[in-house]
């Protein structure tokens, strides 16, 4: 088995603390553990997509399509955050086809 790389490691480190932060608010009977819980899954998912693409210009452009699609969703009740999640979204096709092309030619 392949050695995890090192962006796979801070997202899993990542995700694993606001993990146990959402499950303290819980605990403590604050409903804001159900933003923390949901951005901590996508921080796990983060660290599996990081793990299993293994190209690193791919890596990078599968994080940002993972990180923009966070933001989409959360933008909708939080408008900056909408817009952030399309400029990383088209930041991410970018880098696809700029790597598709390098790739091709």
């Amino acid at each position: 088995m392949r050695k995890a790389p090192l962006s796979a490691k801070v997202f899993a480190g990542l995700g694993l603390a606001s993990l146990v932060a959402g499950l303290v608010l819980a605990i403590l009977g604050s409903f804001a553990y159900i933003g923390v819980l949901s951005v901590s899954l996508f921080f796990i998912a983060a660290a599996l997509v990081a793990r299993v693409v293994s190209p690193q210009a791919s890596r990078v452009a599968a994080v940002l399509l993972l990180a923009s699609s966070a933001l989409l969703i959360f933008g909708l009740t939080a408008t900056p955050l909408f817009y952030a999640g399309w400029g990383l979204l088209a930041g991410a096709v970018a880098l696809l086809v700029v790597g598709h092309k390098r790739r091709t030619s």
